[in-house]
Order: C-alpha cells, then structure tokens, then sequence
C-alpha cells in the first residue's frame, strides 16, 4: 500500500468524535464573531467564512487561515480537535483580526472539493484576504497568510495573486510534496507502526512510482488506470485501492507531482515565520526546515523547530498519529505563544 495517510486513520477512529474532551476548545469568546459569505476565487464559489475581531479593534492586523490537506471546514477539525478554533481564539485575544473558511465544497462553502486544484485553493485563499483587506477595522497594510501542512504551499501561491504584507506556516513543507516529502512521511509513519526495514522500503518505492506515474501521464484516465494497476499488484485492500485513488488519481496529485516550491519561496521579500515540530513524522523538520531557512530573504523571517511536538504541534514523543486521537491538548500554548511572539516582534512593530 502506498499511503494510508488521514483518511484512514478519521475512518477508524470517527466513533470517537464528540465523546473525548478537549480542554482547549473555547467555551466563551469575548470579542466579535461576524460569520460572512466571500465570493471565491471563481465567481460560482461562495466561501463560508467566520472574522473575529478584538474588542476596541482599530486598524489592527489580520490573517486570513489557510487549512492543510484534504476537506476541512474553518476549524480545521480532526478527531475532535479544532486547531483554527483554537489559534485563532488565542491571537484574536491578542489583538489580531482572524479569518477562517470552510473549504470550497466543505460545510456551507459552495463548488467541489474533490476536483479543485492547488492553484484554485489558491484563488480562494487569496479571495478571502482581499475581503479582509477591505474590512474596515482592517489596516490594509498590516495583514497575511497563515497556512498548516499544505496550507504552507497555498499560501506562497496566493501571494502571487493577493500580496499579503508577512505569512506564518505551520509545519509547511519546503520540498516537493512527490517525492520529497511523501518519501519521509511513509517511512517515518511506518517506523512508529514497527514496519521492517523491507517494507519501509518498498513503500519509499511506491512512492517513487507513483511520482513517476503523475508526472509521465498524460491523462488522468490514465493515471487512473496505473494507480489502480500499481495498488492491486502491492496487494491492497479494495477499501486501500479505494483510499488511495480518492487522494492520488487526482488532479490535486497530478499537480504536485509537478510542483516544487522554492521558486515562490525564494521570491518572497516580505517576513516570514515558519515552525516546524521535532516528532512530526508528517512534514519533517529535520529536511524542512533548513531547506525553508536557506530560501527566505527578510531580515524579519524565523525558523523555528520546537523539538517534541508532532504535526498538531501537541507535545508528543513519537509523532504517531494515533496519538492525534489519545492527546487531549489541541494545540500547545507554547506552539501558539511562540507565534504570538513573532508577530508582535515583526508585525506590530512596523
């Protein structure tokens, strides 16, 4: 099997959803909440969306929230966690404008997740910062992109589209999605599953195949129809196959097979922060992160790994992503202080 990723781990574990407490889940939010509907980056999407200002706020920053991979609403929720909840409740309280979407095709927001590509996340996310940029508790020249996973490679896109004047990734890859980061990510997951060293490597050359499919196809029929071929001779299940083909025999796949993100990176000349987790077994810090330093170029931009927080950035030794569910800490306050701190330093500085 090549990859069984988030899809198989909230469908076994989807019984648990609303029966764990998560402490940090806000209760009571002291400041205003507008929910508005913001036309996407295509006439046809509507995006719902949710701003939350500060109590007194005049011209203060804002940040539009961009989610990681795979349908997410505005919280971004996973197993009972709602980790854009519970930042943006925290930098809200700091003083900052937030904006959270649900993603195109997911909750209220109207289109079709399923066929949408990076580029058209892209588009949305760079809708919704030019609706904030408008909004006038907004200073205009004080607002930014703050992505998770994948989020970290939409928002340079978007930068492109909507400048943002600083961006704040969360565990954001600095490498190809194929094969760079799948190739750690599929070893490093099944290390904390005690795979042997064979069957770590015949998935790193699963890996390496389906990078060769995407980027060789010329058809998504026919990536299709290789995929497919390529799983059921690696033996999966048919409820594998089925995993598998919804993630990868995609144009979203085919799009980051062909996708590197240094070019955007490097013509970034606006700060940046970018923290990255020791244990995430996800995104690895360990190649991420120096790669993400060498490509920045303000004065202003941080890289920082805080050393035993996973993916979520809870505290976690391992990384497992069992542990997403057994973790009752959304996301650490030191995780969350830490860019509070940043954008104190760079943003509210200036």
């Amino acid at each position: 099997m090549i990859f069984e990723g988030f899809l198989a781990l909230v469908a076994g574990y989807a019984s648990a959803f609303g029966l764990i407490d998560r402490p940090q889940t806000p209760k009571v939010r002291p400041y205003a909440i507008h929910n508005v509907k913001i036309e996407g980056g295509e006439s046809h999407i509507t995006l719902d969306a949710e701003i939350t200002i500060p109590t007194n706020a005049h011209k203060a920053p804002a940040i539009v929230f961009i989610t990681g991979s795979g349908p997410h609403n505005k919280d971004e929720e996973l197993l009972g966690h709602k980790p854009f909840l519970v930042l943006s409740d925290y930098l809200t309280r700091k003083g900052y404008i937030v904006l959270r979407f649900d993603d195109r095709g997911v909750g209220q927001s109207t289109g079709d997740f399923a066929s949408a590509t990076p580029k058209e996340f892209a588009e949305d996310a760079a809708a919704a910062l030019s609706f904030l940029r408008s909004h006038p508790k907004v200073d205009p020249q004080a607002t930014g992109y703050l992505g998770h996973s994948e989020g970290g490679y939409i928002a340079p896109m978007a930068q492109q589209l909507e400048p943002a004047d600083f961006h704040v990734y969360l565990a954001g890859p600095a490498l190809p999605l194929l094969p760079d980061v799948m190739l750690s990510q599929v070893a490093d997951v099944a290390k904390t599953s005690g795979a042997t060293d064979a069957e770590i490597a015949s998935n790193r050359r699963q890996v390496k195949t389906l990078a060769a499919i995407l980027k060789s196809a010329e058809t998504l029929d026919e990536v299709k129809d290789r995929i497919s071929r390529l799983l059921k001779e690696a033996n999966a299940t048919k409820a594998e196959r089925d995993e598998n083909m919804e993630v990868w025999a995609t144009e979203w796949a085919r799009f980051y097979a062909n996708h590197g993100p240094a070019p955007a990176l490097k013509n970034l000349k606006i700060p940046v922060f970018a923290l990255y987790g020791g244990s995430d077994i996800q995104v690895s810090a360990a190649e991420n992160a120096p790669i993400m330093a060498s490509y920045l170029r303000h004065q202003s931009s941080r890289v920082v790994t805080l050393p035993h927080h996973n993916h979520l950035f809870q505290w976690s030794a391992t990384g497992a992503l069992e542990e997403y569910l057994t973790i009752s800490t959304t996301m650490e306050t030191q995780a969350m202080q830490t860019i509070a701190d940043w954008l104190e330093e760079t943003v509210r500085s200036h």
